[in-house]
């Protein structure tokens, strides 16, 4: 039987290497490694552009999807209370949100990323950098994304059959959430996890565009009529579907007391954790999974320098974050860092900072 690698010793300069690596369309960096392997903070780049602040090692930043993990949390604890069954279709809790020529799609499949809808396009949404400048401040209730999501085909035709990562399937998570609790899934993550964790610096707005506190402002690049470009504040932006707003300290502690057991039962966490053994749409062995299934119940599994880590990443314009756990908690990696490319994962960094966390070295693990 083989013997799993040693966690590596904790390595301060490859960790600073790793983070100052940033390309140039990355403004700011911060990252915080905790656990008793070993402790760091670090930072780079600029808050501001414009007055060069520097960087705050306690700054919030948006998590885009990082607010999956939470919605996760909270539609288990309700399995948990006995009020949603996660082997029960989620059209028998939601019963006009579905087309009603979709086969059923269990509660499980939306949180394991294996219910086979559509995602949002372009042609739904603006994407391109001067549509997102002009209508950051748009509001997109939870019924109107997934309503236009599920005009496309289905990405699979039976629902668990294969993984595809996605945000639709997450969108009704929250809308069930909402059915089941009368309050919306933001009140309900307040409720139930940031109060009780005192995450004090961690909201979850519902229309407020601000960020409370100190943060680095989010930039994106807008072509200009007259050739080059430039930079464009979106800092302030409706908070949307995943317009949580955190701090490492804030997620580190969640994840640790998320895997201690404090949040979820251990058949709970349990079924956060298991990875569906399925093939992954579109996989190959240039993915986490080698081409099967990587994600369980919100999370994603993977392996940096033969060290087995759990988390999720996460971006909106501007904000890029991920968080990234040992299961024994012994070492842990939270990071944000703001690009000017609208969002979205910079694998190579983020490949990157894994590596330096996790493996000791600036080359390694795939995250995405």
């Amino acid at each position: 039987m083989s013997v799993a690698p040693a966690l590596a010793p904790l390595n301060p300069a490859a960790l600073q290497q790793a983070i100052s690596s940033a390309p140039d369309r990355v403004t700011a960096v911060l990252a915080r490694v905790s656990g008793s392997a070993g402790r760091w903070t670090g930072t780079f780049g600029t808050a501001d552009v414009t007055t060069q602040a520097p960087v705050e090692p306690e700054g919030r930043f948006r998590l885009g999807s990082v607010t999956k993990m939470f919605i996760a949390t909270v539609v288990l604890q309700l399995a948990a209370e006995h009020r949603v069954d996660l082997h029960r279709p989620v059209q028998e809790y939601l019963p006009d949100v579905l087309p009603d020529t979709y086969p059923p799609i269990s509660v499980r499949r939306l949180l394991n990323y294996t219910s086979g809808l559509a995602e949002l396009t372009e042609k739904d949404l603006p994407m391109d950098p001067q549509g997102i400048v002009e209508h950051r401040f748009d509001d997109h209730p939870l019924a109107e994304l997934v309503a236009k999501a599920v005009r496309h085909p289905r990405l699979f035709d039976e629902p668990g059959s294969m993984q595809s990562y996605g945000a639709t399937g997450y969108y009704v998570a929250a809308m069930l959430v909402e059915k089941l609790t009368g309050h919306s899934y933001q009140q309900e993550i307040t409720n139930r996890i940031v109060r009780p964790l005192r995450l004090r610096h961690t909201t979850a707005p519902e229309i407020d565009p601000t960020i409370p506190g100190p943060h680095a402002h989010g930039y994106i690049t807008v072509p200009q009529p007259c050739g080059g470009s430039c930079l464009k504040d979106i800092t302030e932006q409706n908070p949307g579907a995943g317009g949580m707003i955190s701090t490492t300290a804030d997620l580190d502690r969640f994840m640790t007391e998320l895997f201690r057991g404090r949040l979820l039962s251990p058949a709970q966490l349990g079924e956060m954790l298991t990875v569906p053994d399925v093939p992954y749409l579109g996989g190959s062995d240039r993915d986490p999974g080698h081409g099967r299934a990587y994600y369980g119940a919100g999370p994603m599994r993977a392996t940096v320098g033969g060290i087995t880590v759990w988390g999720k990443t996460g971006s909106t314009f501007g904000y890029t974050d991920g968080m990234f756990v040992t299961p024994d908690l012994r070492r842990r990696l939270v990071y944000s860092f703001n690009p000017t490319t609208g969002g979205g994962n910079d694998l190579a960094l983020v490949n990157r900072i894994l590596s330096a966390a996790f493996a000791d070295r600036l080359a390694g693990g795939r995250a995405q």
